[in-house]
């Protein structure tokens, strides 16, 4: 009679492989002190909006937005743009406050428009939710993952084609939420951007900083409740401490959102102007002046390469066929990969990814499958056969004190668009192995008939849903495929045999 302790483990690794071949659980001790550090944040913020209450107007989206992007998901991205240029080379993308993408923000991309002679882009971050009730803003802000808006400003840049126009600028202006929106994505991902920050959560770790190739503008207020002044005195010392050139400016008896909107620039009120001007004057320098800091023209240039780039990734690994532990340095460097690598294009569709398919993929890098597995004080490793008829066969060797041996799935592979890849497994099967050197079963015929065959093959059946099926491929090429686990803004990268 099978034991309930076989009965757990074997519940246990049908997570733990569930977890790792559809990237589903994403770990992360920074991610929940900065839920708190986000909720603690979020009480001055009610708290200022209280006091001094935005003169906010909602409007539906599809009557104020002008402009309709793909997205990354097959979804269209809303935006409205404001242009008043000849040649289209400079380029904003301005990211609106917690209460979505409202006349405000509109104003101010046509006001941005008209007096740099540009193209600024405002989208809808929250997918298609405007609110002025400042609680449903707050949650709308929590609960949309930064990586979310990463992959949506991807879209964007690749619709504005700052990918492949190398004398193309960008700027990224955020208000509020957007601001600290606006610090990230060009930390994470698009670094050669400069960054204005209107009253947003800053980035101070010094690391994260130094990726920018491009100057960071701060303009904050010191009535604001949010950020102590130690706080910003630490955003403008790790800036200079990342070699990052910077104007952060701190303005005297205002708080929080004190650029309400464009009328009180027209009126000339204070320091509401002398913000605008300060913003104005940065990008007119950074439009005008080269986007790379002197003493990284080097690396910048030899990041261009998109050989460079994913050799860079690759080279950070110590195992290159094997499950890799998770950084911030690799994290980058698969960004990076993402961004500027040379990937197939429409990587999800069966004519681009058939090509490359068949053949045996490892995973390499999973910095949450890693996290889990050493939780669970042990490790497994992850590889697809992917065959030419469509099937796919995955293989776990796990390694844990309480359990042992091979998890094995199995089903087919196909494609949504020419974006986003589904693998559909119908059957689940294990080994229970102590020999380093054994093999799975290889298949579920193989398997000897068993009450455990059988329990396995119906929790996995109950556990192949809807969610776990459906990947977003960001970056494919002969050898290497990096693609996304939408449900919780996870990715994962493996590699070809």
């Amino acid at each position: 009679m099978m034991s309930s302790a076989c009965i757990a483990s074997t519940i246990f690794c049908i997570t733990c492989l569930l977890c790792a071949l559809n990237s589903s659980l994403a770990f992360s001790s920074r991610a929940s002190s900065s839920i708190i550090t986000s909720w603690s944040s979020s009480v001055a913020h009610v708290i200022e909006h209280i006091v001094s209450p935005p003169p906010l107007q909602v409007t539906p989206l599809n009557e104020l937005t002008n402009t309709r992007i793909p997205g990354p998901d097959g979804v269209d991205i809303l935006a409205y743009t404001a242009t008043n240029n000849d040649d289209g080379k400079n380029t904003i993308i301005l990211l609106h406050e917690f209460f979505g993408l409202n006349p405000s923000i509109v104003e101010k991309a046509e006001l941005l428009a008209k007096d740099l002679g540009c193209t600024v882009i405002a989208p809808d971050t929250f997918r298609g939710t405007v609110t002025d009730f400042v609680p449903k803003a707050i949650w709308l802000a929590l609960t949309t993952p930064q990586e979310r808006v990463n992959d949506d400003l991807d879209a964007v840049c690749r619709f504005l084609g700052c990918n492949t126009d190398s004398a193309k600028k960008l700027a990224v202006v955020g208000f509020c939420y957007g601001g600290g929106k606006a610090i990230r994505y060009t930390t994470q991902r698009k670094h050669d951007a400069a960054t204005i920050v209107f009253y947003g959560s800053p980035v101070t770790d010094v690391n994260e900083l130094q990726r920018l190739n491009a100057p960071v503008c701060g303009i904050f207020g010191n009535q604001d409740a949010q950020f102590s002044s130690s706080l910003l005195d630490n955003f403008q010392s790790s800036l200079n401490d990342a070699g990052v050139d910077n104007d952060i400016r701190v303005y005297s008896g205002v708080g929080h959102a004190f650029w309400k909107d464009v009328s009180q620039i027209e009126r000339g009120d204070q320091p509401q102007t002398d913000a605008y001007n300060q913003c104005t004057t940065f990008l007119r320098e950074f439009f005008s002046s080269s986007t790379m800091r002197v003493d990284d023209t080097i690396k910048e240039a030899s990041a261009t390469s998109s050989t460079t780039v994913k050799s860079r990734f690759l080279d950070s690994l110590d195992r290159p066929y094997d499950l890799n532990q998770g950084s911030k340095e690799r994290t980058g460097l698969l960004n990076d990969l993402i961004q500027n690598g040379d990937s197939i294009q429409q990587p999800g569709s069966l004519e681009s990814f058939m090509p490359v398919a068949p053949g045996r993929w490892r995973v390499i890098y999973a910095p949450h499958m890693t996290t889990m597995s050493g939780l669970a004080g042990g490790e497994f490793s992850v590889q697809y056969d992917l065959n030419d008829d469509g099937t796919i066969v995955s293989h776990a060797k796990c390694n844990f004190p309480f359990y042992k041996g091979f998890l094995s799935v199995s089903g087919s592979f196909g494609s949504v668009n020419n974006e986003v890849c589904r693998v559909d497994f119908d059957e689940a099967w294990i080994k229970a192995s102590n020999h380093e050197n054994d093999e799975p079963y290889p298949n579920i015929q193989s398997v000897p008939d068993s009450i455990l065959k059988s329990l396995i093959r119906k929790l996995g059946k109950a556990a192949f849903i809807e969610p776990f099926a459906v990947f977003p491929i960001s970056f494919l090429d002969s050898e290497t495929i990096v693609f996304d686990f939408e449900l919780l803004g996870t990715r994962i990268c493996a590699r070809k045999e």
